[in-house]
This record gives C-alpha cells, structure tokens and sequence, in this order.
C-alpha cells in the first residue's frame, strides 16, 4: 500500500489485491453490523432517504462508537438527540462503507489489461472515503480493545516487529489471548487491517489539508 498522493484526476494510492479484498469485506461487515444493531431496514443503502421510527440505542460497544451519546451528563437530551438523528447517520454511515467498499473492491482491470493496482479517490467523494476508513478502524479499534492512545501506539509497534521493520524482544506467546479475547495470530491479522486502514486515512487526509492550505494561500494573494 502507498500512501495517497493528489493528481489532476483525484487523489491516488496503490493497493495490493489482498488489501483491497480484506478492507471491502470488513467495510461490509462493518455496514452490517451497523445496519442490524441499529435497527435499520436490510435494504438500506441510500443516505438521503428519511426513515421514521424510535431509534434503539446500539448494544454491540462497537456500534456505539459509531452512535455514541450525544450528551455524556444528559441522559434525556441524549435519547432526544438519538430519537431524531440516528436512522439517518446510521443510513448515512452505512451507504457511505458500501460506497468505499465498492470502490475499492473494483480494480478497473480486465483479463486484457490487467489493473495497475491504483485506488482512485475522487474529490467530491474524498470526505466520505475518509470517514468510511474512519469507522472501520472505530470498529477495529473497539475490538482490538485500545482504549486511548498509548493502546493504538503499543499496537503500531507491534505490527511493524511482526513486519521486521523495528525489534521487539518481546514474542507473545501464540497460544495466549489478549485483553480482547483474541490470541497472537488474530491480533496480528486484525492489528494489521487497522495499521493499514490508519495509514491510507492519514495519508489522504494530508492530502487534502494540504490542498485546502493552497487554495487558501492561494486566494490569500
């Protein structure tokens, strides 16, 4: 995977095939978590439809990470505020993951000219491609068990000593399970769905600050 980068057609990393299946099937999965502990219709794919109903507070923590409380001190306000706007960020969230799930899972190649591996973002479409990224590392996150930022560093580190990028004298044990339940080979495949989700984020969001800091200096002149 490399990083995005801004062209005249969007902005453009490149993925290897194994990256862009696992991250359209956890995007899904992620869509159909959200779309089942909320309360929403199967069918749901189109963020501008209205839906009507009362919404239920999520029960999977990871979903609630998703939909959390609106007012932490306010336990009225905050059913007010999940009553009026949850279907609809819900349906939002969960078009928005189809939509990166698709995008990324098609790789424009064919068996006469084969992909080149490109992922290309458009611009109007940037926001949404981050946020879609953005939730699923909320979820990944959530089952993972980081709960600030020193879990989400020590995770980091991790993974690259797998990868043989940095040392790391200490080896988990394989048989044994984290905090989360899960042992060493499932946190490192996870740990490493979530680097890799972390860095084309990154990535893309540096790309489109940066852009917006031009377009500012540039109307500055």
């Amino acid at each position: 995977m490399t990083p995005f980068r801004s062209t005249p057609a969007g902005f453009v990393a490149r993925w290897e095939p194994v990256e862009r299946e696992v991250l359209a099937r956890v995007a899904r999965d992620v869509a159909g978590l959200l779309r089942a502990d909320a309360g929403l219709p199967d069918d749901v794919t189109d963020a501008g439809v209205a839906f009507t109903g009362v919404a239920r507070v999520p029960r999977d923590p990871a979903v609630q990470r998703l939909l959390p409380d609106a007012h932490r001190e306010d336990a009225d306000v905050a059913a007010e505020f999940r009553h009026l706007t949850q279907t609809d960020l819900a349906a939002g969230k969960v078009a928005r993951l189809l939509a990166f799930a698709d995008a990324v899972a098609d790789d424009g190649g064919t068996d006469d000219a084969p992909s080149d591996g490109q992922v290309v973002v458009a611009r109007e479409a940037a926001q949404d491609f981050a946020g879609a990224l953005t939730d699923v590392r909320l979820v990944l996150g959530e089952r993972l068990g980081l709960d600030d930022d020193a879990d989400v560093e020590h995770l980091h580190h991790e993974v690259l000593a797998g990868l043989g990028i940095v040392d790391d004298a200490d080896t988990a044990d394989p048989d044994e399970t984290d905090a989360a339940g899960l042992d060493a080979e499932q946190r490192s495949y996870w740990g490493g769905v979530f680097v890799a989700a972390g860095f084309a984020q990154e990535s893309l969001m540096d790309e489109m600050l940066a852009e917006l800091r031009a377009r500012g200096r540039g109307a500055g002149e």
